[in-house]
C-alpha cells in the first residue's frame, strides 16, 4: 500500500478542493500520510521543498483533467512515481478514475488491485546556429504551429538524419501514443493504444493533402526545421509551454528516457474509454 501520498488538485476547482479533501482524510484512516496538499495551474507554483516532497511521493493523486495530469508529469519529470487521476471533468483519457466512483476506485488500488502503466514520453530540443537553446519534457505532444494571422509556413522533415520533405502547413505535430487522442486526433491523426512504444508525426492544414500522418518506432529521431522566414510560430509542450521560432530553427523530438507512470483500475477497459469520450456507437 501506498504511504507517501501527496494530493494535486486543478486549480480553483471547487467540486476538485472538496474531493481532495475527503481523500486526505480517507488516507488517514488507511494510515497513509498525505505529504503535500497543492494545487496544480497557471498561477500555482511550487517550492524547491514542495518539489522534493512530491518526488519523494509513493504515490500522488491528482483531481482535474489531462491538462493537470499533463502539468503533474513535467513537475515529476520521468520518477517511478505512480499517478492516480481522478476526472474532474468530462473528456479525460488519462485521468482513469471517474469522480463518481472516487472511494470504490481507491479502495482496489489501495488493496493492491492496480495496473501500472509505463507511458511514452517526448524530449525537445530547439538547435539556433548549431547551440542548444531550449530543452522540454512532456506527456502528450509538441506542437510547431503558427499564430493566428500568420501564414501557412515551409518545414523541413528529417528522420533520422535524412531528409524526407518540404511540408507546407500550418504546422506540424509530434506526439506519444498518449497524447494520439489529443490534438493529434483532431488533426486527423490515428489513435494509438496508450501503451505502444512509437511517435507520431502529424501536419495541421497541410496545403498537400498526399502529406499524411506517419507512425515511426521509438528510437527514431524527428528533426523539423523552420524553412521560410518565420513569424508568430511557435514551439508549444502539452498545450502549456510556448517558445518562438526564427528561420532556421531546428526542432529535434524524440521518445524521452523518461517515463510516465499512470495507475489504472484493474480490467480498465480502455475501448469503453473511447466508445463513452469518443461517442461511438454500441450493438
Amino acid at each position: 500500500m501506498f504511504k507517501k501520498v501527496s494530493i494535486l488538485y486543478k486549480e480553483n476547482d471547487n467540486r476538485a478542493i472538496e474531493i481532495a479533501l475527503k481523500i486526505q482524510e480517507w488516507l488517514k484512516n488507511k494510515q497513509s500520510d498525505c505529504q503535500l496538499f497543492h494545487s496544480v495551474g497557471e498561477f500555482s507554483s511550487f517550492t524547491h521543498s514542495e518539489l522534493e516532497t512530491i518526488r519523494s511521493s509513493d504515490a500522488i493523486i491528482v483531481l482535474g483533467g489531462d491538462g493537470t495530469i499533463l502539468s503533474v508529469s513535467r513537475i515529476v519529470g520521468g520518477k517511478k512515481i505512480p499517478i492516480i487521476g481522478i476526472n474532474m471533468g468530462n473528456l479525460g483519457f488519462i485521468t482513469e478514475v471517474p469522480r463518481t466512483e472516487v472511494f470504490e476506485c481507491l479502495e482496489e488500488i489501495f488493496s493492491g488491485r492496480y495496473e501500472i502503466e509505463e507511458r511514452s514520453m517526448l524530449k525537445a530540443e530547439i538547435f539556433r546556429d548549431g547551440d542548444i537553446i531550449s530543452k522540454y519534457l512532456g506527456l502528450n505532444d509538441i506542437v510547431i504551429g503558427k499564430g493566428i494571422m500568420a501564414k501557412i509556413s515551409d518545414f523541413d522533415l528529417i528522420i533520422n538524419s535524412t531528409y524526407v520533405s518540404t511540408i507546407k502547413a500550418d504546422g506540424i505535430i509530434i506526439s506519444t501514443p498518449t497524447g494520439s487522442t489529443a490534438y493529434n486526433l483532431s488533426a486527423g491523426g490515428p489513435i494509438l493504444y496508450p501503451t505502444l512504444k512509437g511517435l507520431v508525426f502529424t501536419p495541421i492544414g497541410p496545403h498537400a493533402l498526399t502529406v499524411r500522418p506517419i507512425v515511426l518506432p521509438e528510437d527514431f529521431v524527428i528533426d523539423v526545421v523552420i524553412a521560410l522566414p518565420a513569424k508568430d510560430v511557435f514551439l508549444t509542450l502539452d498545450g502549456h509551454i510556448g517558445f518562438p521560432l526564427r528561420k532556421n530553427d531546428r526542432v529535434r523530438c524524440k521518445i524521452a528516457d523518461e517515463k510516465s507512470y499512470i495507475i489504472a483500475p484493474m480490467g480498465r477497459d480502455y475501448f469503453k474509454i473511447l466508445r463513452e469520450k469518443l461517442k461511438w456507437g454500441e450493438r
